[in-house]
């Protein structure tokens, strides 16, 4: 349900103002609300106007809150909040108003989760209608920040104030390589077998910290040429370790980056000498759970999953990082 305006106030221009005072950047604002930065400036100087005061003190590559702007933040966040969660008290007061729910999914996640994840929500909310959302970790954790994602299922680690985190299941990472690079009786392999291979992946944007870990990893194996394919190109990483030009690492289970290679001439083999893990996580934002009731019976839902034999307990900070034994 979609509000215009509290008080006099337009929520599109209060909605601008958070999310430049929580990024402390037009630029990461602007890519945050999928617009670009010369009318967000101009957003929030129209708000400025409609307070007659100043919110923000404009330094080069730098942006502050002024005492108004503190002291607006906190009110404004509690409005927002309020304004999204009218949706539940109306459908609160007619049951029969199906209730919508955007949840976010990494290409990693199995497809145990996922599934385990929708009967579980059939089975006890069967009033929410869920509508999945492909993507990778970092532009769902923006779309999660800005309010566009009500759960994300996501990799880990998973940081940031404001956000609650929940694991759910962590895989082993293994390689796809072109079968025509190895000998056809392995059954695994070291990636120091790997060395003339370039290591390709989709752009580090889409999950810093795993691909820092990787790039870590990598370079501790002597692995140096790389291939970064532009967005979340999964079917150009396909082509390219099909046909030899290059390996990459993919989880173990049953997630779509593995399925890619399903009738492809690749081998998917697990690595000798590392233990390398991917972890799922789901992630909501803190406030939301406590005043909407579409996202705490999300919560509730993933809370109940238990896709794998490790569990671990709810955190506010992050789920447990994307691991690399040494």
């Amino acid at each position: 349900m979609a509000v215009d305006r509290v008080g006099g106030v337009d929520l599109i221009h209060l909605r601008s103002f958070v999310a430049v005072a929580e990024e402390r950047s037009f630029t990461r604002a602007a890519t945050r609300l999928h617009m670009a930065a010369s009318p967000l400036s101009r957003r929030i100087k129209d708000l400025e106007r409609e307070f007659g005061a100043s919110l923000f003190v404009r330094a080069h590559h730098r942006v502050d809150l002024t005492p108004a702007g503190d002291a607006l933040l906190p009110r404004a966040i509690e409005v927002l909040d309020r304004a999204d969660a009218l949706g539940d008290v109306v459908r609160r007061a007619d049951a029969r108003i199906p209730r919508q729910a955007v949840v976010g999914i990494a290409p990693e996640v199995s497809a145990t989760v996922r599934d385990t994840f929708l009967a579980d929500l059939a089975a006890h909310h069967p009033d929410i209608v869920p509508r999945l959302l492909p993507a990778s970790t970092e532009p769902l954790l923006g779309d999660l920040r800005a309010g566009n994602v009500d759960l994300a299922l996501v990799h880990g680690p998973v940081g940031g104030a404001g956000l609650r985190s929940l694991f759910l299941e962590r895989q082993p990472v293994g390689v796809a390589v072109g079968a025509a690079a190895i000998a056809d009786e392995r059954t695994s392999i070291s990636l120091a077998d790997l060395v003339e291979i370039p290591f390709a992946s989709i752009t580090h944007d889409a999950a810093p910290e795993i691909y820092r870990n990787l790039d870590d990893l990598l370079n501790r194996n002597g692995i140096r040429k790389r291939i970064t394919l532009t967005g979340d190109n999964f079917v150009g990483l396909a082509h390219l370790v099909a046909t030899g030009q290059a390996f990459t690492l993919v989880g173990l289970g049953n997630g779509m980056a593995n399925r890619l290679f399903h009738g492809e001439p690749v081998r998917i083999l697990p690595i000798d000498g590392v233990r390398a893990r991917i972890t799922t996580v789901a992630v909501w934002r803190a406030n939301r759970e406590d005043a909407e009731d579409l996202i705490a019976d999300l919560v509730d839902t993933v809370s109940m999953l238990d896709p794998g034999a490790h569990r671990e307990e709810r955190s506010a900070g992050g789920g447990p990082a994307a691991e690399v034994d040494r």
